[in-house]
């Protein structure tokens, strides 16, 4: 190395932001209807609903009244998940199958945490592969 050469040390270089607070989700066609002691949504509305309103919307919902239920449905991917909250922790879960017109009433059904199912709503957002995150039961109303 010669002596009149110079070495470059770079400092200071800031470690990358975590990725799970920079992360935006981005915006999708999706609707809710929702039904608690506090206020309806009819599904006919067809309100839009992006994922962080969705969350406040589940987390308001009242746990302690019987009737409550909230569902999402993703219009460009034909998906529709609903939700009745069963105690403050505890939500009963089903995915309506070919949902809509001519529903032939089969759906998935399962339960879960707070947490599992706050997971499952941001892929479901993200329109990533969220069926798997719970262990679902096929189940059949009787029309």
């Amino acid at each position: 190395m010669n002596k009149n050469s110079k070495t470059l040390l770079v400092f200071g270089i800031k470690p990358l932001q975590d990725v799970s607070v920079a992360h935006d989700v981005k915006y999708q066609d999706i609707i809710y209807y929702k039904w608690d002691r506090n206020e309806t949504v009819p599904s006919k509305d067809h309100v839009h609903i992006d994922f962080l309103k969705a969350m406040s919307e589940m987390e308001n919902l009242d746990w302690t009244f019987q009737n409550n239920h909230i569902g999402f449905v993703n219009n460009r991917t034909n998906e529709c998940v609903q939700f009745i909250r069963l105690e403050e922790n505890l939500w009963y879960v089903e995915n309506l199958i070919n949902h809509g017109k001519g529903w032939e009433g089969y759906f998935w059904k399962s339960e879960a945490d707070n947490k599992t199912v706050s997971a499952m709503m941001r892929l479901f957002f993200e329109e990533m592969r969220w069926f798997g995150i719970l262990n679902w039961k096929l189940g059949r109303d009787k029309l």
